[in-house]
């Protein structure tokens, strides 16, 4: 049985991680709810949802 390690938004996961960031935080400083923020990472973001996130975490 092959075991997929690699998951959907690996920028964004990575940013949030070297920031010591929690999605938690993240959902909050964009008005959001965490399981929205958990559902869009499920899949690949657009580039506009991915630079919108992006940018949110680095100017935490």
């Amino acid at each position: 049985m092959n075991i997929i390690t690699s998951k959907a938004n690996q920028e964004v996961r990575e940013a949030l991680q070297n920031k010591g960031m929690k999605q938690w935080e993240l959902a909050d400083m964009l008005g959001i709810s965490e399981f929205t923020l958990t559902r869009w990472l499920r899949k690949e973001l657009t580039e506009d949802k991915k630079e919108l996130l992006l940018k949110a975490i680095n100017e935490a």
